[in-house]
């Protein structure tokens, strides 16, 4: 017989087993401390466990169902420990081919001229956005298609609006490192 916890976990209620609960526990506290001189501190650990959060909805089929210290650490594993964090280029490389970037589509809110439509095809292809831009001004011009589709597309490629769906967008991994990179990122852009 087990103790059971009942936490929330990016907004979501999970219920976890002890060992799972004091894994986790670990974890977070582990991650707080890695990132405690960061002015952004808090909202990294909020999409960082909002990402664990759907890691976990995944293999969470019931309302009922306990997650146990095998899935905690299966969840750990892919977001990576912050001792990773700023790990040899190599190490990355090796993470990288073993664990294969999930790459989706989505419109680029950063980079855009009218929808983010040209940028967010741009970065999920990993091309220039000028070229895919070019390409649409051709089709408009040519048969006047370009706008049509345009419109289409600004409709039906949701936008990118959390850190996870724009690494997602770049096909690199949602991992803890790349979470807390993206918001140093974005406090750089923000200074110039």
């Amino acid at each position: 017989m087990k103790k059971t916890v009942t936490v929330s976990l990016g907004g979501v209620v999970f219920c976890l087993d002890d060992d799972a609960y004091r894994e986790l526990s670990a974890y977070l506290n582990r991650l707080e401390v890695h990132f405690s001189k960061e002015t952004d501190r808090r909202e990294i650990l909020n999409d960082i466990e909002a990402r664990m959060a759907e890691h976990l909805k995944e293999r969470v089929t019931s309302e009922n169902m306990v997650v146990t210290i095998s899935e905690i650490k299966r969840v750990i594993q892919i977001m990576g420990e912050p001792s990773d964090i700023g790990a040899s280029e190599s190490k990355r490389d090796s993470y990288r081919r073993e664990n294969r970037a999930y790459r989706r589509m989505y419109r680029d809110p950063d980079n855009r001229i009218l929808g983010g439509v040209c940028s967010g095809m741009a970065a999920y292809w990993d091309i220039d956005p000028i070229i895919i831009r070019i390409l649409f001004v051709v089709a408009f011009f040519w048969g006047g298609g370009g706008l049509l589709v345009y419109i289409i597309l600004w409709i039906v490629i949701p936008q990118a609006d959390t850190i996870a769906e724009k690494l997602e967008m770049r096909g690199e991994p949602v991992t803890a490192e790349n979470i807390g990179k993206s918001f140093q990122g974005n406090e750089n852009q923000n200074k110039k």
